[in-house]
């Protein structure tokens, strides 16, 4: 399914879903007004049918079989209203099956592939949750509303249609009622909508909350530190604000829309008085007259219930579509799904050229990067250091292409790096981040995915990866596992185990050992580990990249005597350059560092 950008209205959520299955999106709408018309015109006709017969009998008239005829079709009539009833679910069932096989994968290609400002975005990020987080529901509200609301329709014209030959003054009198009550659903559903968007924030906190609470994670600081009992009220703090903002807005609604039912309420009863009239004349039999009212009766709950709730679904299924709007308009980056080239282009060099940057998210004019260069050489090993916040990890974003709004140049083989491919600049840098993810699949899997090409032969290739794992200090991990490198990790597999946070870090070193890139980026991967552990990683990690290009980048100086030149980040440039030696000689911000940590190594 192609998703255009485009403004979405109330009727794309009925367009996309008869996109996605049109027999089962007709069915459903079709079935809704058979499920108008048969408790109300053929109920009405059957009802009046077999009253008047068992009077005509009772009155001598008729013969007692002729009572026969009337039973059955009114058994008939509420056997197929019964039959009728159950064949929305199948048509829903059909309809979900085909949104998630074809809308969900929509969705979450547009989701792969935006720019990663989007991501870092609080506001952009929130409305891709809310557009993305429950897709298939709300478009199926959204049919099941419309089709409510046809089958409201066709019930208020059936019953419009049998009281206007007795009372013409019925018919304006409905319709007075029934347009103020669609208007306050609508409103209602509105509101609501706009609610959900207000409250979600604490619905984020309150989970947040409730995560720590109950994670496996934190079990042990749960119990050590005893906070459940603060965080508990804290998680109760911002679910009862989420409630009560929730709790108005539904009663204020609810209150509104009671009102105008009672009015309804009010013209049924005013109408079943009016027909006595003309039954007592004889111009309406016993039997039309319980047909009726019976009709009218069941029309004002139709109006009563479904028909609000119906109107409210609508509202909060266009609401929901403006969302989708602004969702779809996100800027996508070219290239974002593409898989890493499987034979990247040969290194050679890397040099910033007075490169500028501040994130677009952020609402002051502070640059990160500012008039930085540098340049880089093959087969080298470089040290970014630095405080917090330098720019050190900006200097990777850039690299790898996840930002591209920068000012001056970034040179790569005397190429600038926004004409590459997106599948070329993946293919050319190996990335290790602090953040790094855990796939809970087995440790041959899981380094596996580092592979460049990531294909059949990589992934059997078990030798190739125990070697990644070896040299990223794994040996005695995966000496102690069960099912050795195939042991799954996490607790999702049956037989899966768990293991350390810097054990963690390690598999994900070992991917980017794995990896065919060029240049290899540890940015902070060893922040968990103690430093005496970290001086070992670097030290294998160096040893297994003798010839190739590597970048470490820490604000923990334990990498930077390996480095064959250490650049010192500081408020956006390049402060200081040189190898270890030199720079401690200068005694400037680098031999403050180390002084400052260099007991940690000792």
């Amino acid at each position: 399914m192609n998703l255009k950008t485009k403004t979405y209205t109330s009727l794309d959520a009925i367009r996309i879903p008869f996109k996605a299955s049109p027999v089962a999106t007709i069915m459903q709408l079709i079935i809704g007004a058979i499920q108008a018309a048969v408790p109300t015109v053929f109920m009405a006709l059957a009802t009046a049918f077999f009253v008047d017969t068992a009077i005509s009998i009772h009155a001598g008239a008729l013969k007692r079989i002729a009572i026969v005829l009337p039973l059955v079709l009114l058994i008939l009539v509420v056997g197929a209203n019964s039959i009728i009833g159950s064949l929305p679910g199948f048509a829903v069932s059909r309809l979900r099956f085909n949104l998630e096989r074809k809308l969900a994968p929509a969705l979450l290609d547009i989701r792969a592939s935006l720019n990663y400002k989007h991501i870092e975005n609080a506001q952009s990020w929130e409305l891709v949750g809310r557009v993305t987080e429950k897709p298939v529901p709300a478009f199926l509200d959204g049919v099941r509303a419309y089709a409510t609301i046809l089958r409201c329709v066709v019930a208020i014209l059936s019953v419009l249609g049998l009281v206007v030959a007795y009372i013409w003054w019925a018919a304006p009198v409905i319709l007075a009622f029934a347009i103020p009550l669609m208007w306050v659903a609508l409103r209602a559903g509105q509101k609501n909508y706009e609610a959900h968007i207000d409250t979600r924030k604490y619905e984020r906190r309150h989970e947040y909350y409730n995560d720590v609470l109950t994670n496996r994670q934190a079990v042990e600081e749960r119990s050590l530190f005893g906070y459940s009992r603060n965080v508990s009220g804290r998680f109760m703090e911002q679910y009862e604000t989420a409630r009560k903002m929730r709790f108005w807005v539904t009663a204020k609604q609810y209150v509104m829309m009671k009102c105008v039912s009672l009015s309804m309420a009010a013209v049924a009863f005013l109408v079943a008085a009016t027909l006595i009239l003309p039954l007592t004349a004889g111009e309406l039999s016993p039997g039309m007259f319980m047909g009726i009212v019976s009709a009218v009766f069941g029309m004002i709950g139709t109006l009563g219930w479904l028909l609000q709730d119906a109107t409210e679904e609508v509202s909060k299924s266009r609401e929901y579509l403006k969302d989708f709007t602004a969702f779809v308009e996100l800027s996508c980056a070219n290239g974002a799904k593409d898989l890493p080239d499987a034979h990247p282009p040969v290194f050679e060099t890397l040099e910033f050229r007075n490169v500028r940057f501040r994130y677009p998210s952020q609402a002051t004019e502070t640059y990160v990067l500012d008039g930085i260069s540098f340049k880089l050489e093959n087969g080298k090993h470089y040290a970014f250091v630095g405080a917090n916040g330098a720019g050190k990890t900006t200097v990777t974003k850039l690299l790898t292409g996840l930002y591209d709004e920068y000012e001056g140049e970034i040179l790569v083989n005397g190429k600038e790096l926004r004409q590459y491919s997106q599948s070329t600049v993946k293919s050319m840098f190996s990335v290790v981040y602090q953040d790094f993810a855990r796939y809970q699949v087995s440790m041959q899997d899981n380094i596996a995915l580092g592979d460049a090409a990531w294909n059949e032969e990589t992934t059997n290739n078990s030798g190739k990866i125990y070697e990644a794992a070896t040299a990223a200090g794994l040996a005695d991990t995966v000496a102690h596992l069960k099912g050795g490198i195939a042991t799954p990790l996490g607790k999702i597999m049956e037989d899966g185990v768990d293991i350390s946070g810097g054990q963690w870090q390690k598999v994900a070193i070992a991917r980017s050992l794995l990896s065919r890139a060029p240049v290899k980026i540890l940015d902070e991967p060893t922040a968990a580990l103690d430093p005496i552990a970290e001086s070992e990683v670097y030290r294998n990690f160096e040893a297994l990249m003798q010839g190739r290009t590597t970048i470490f980048i820490s604000h923990r100086l334990g990498s930077t005597k390996l480095a064959d030149e250490i650049l010192v980040i500081d408020q956006g440039k390049v402060a200081e350059r040189g190898a270890h030696g030199e720079l401690m000689e200068h005694g400037k911000i680098y031999a403050q560092m180390y002084e400052a940590q260099k007991e940690w190594y000792e």
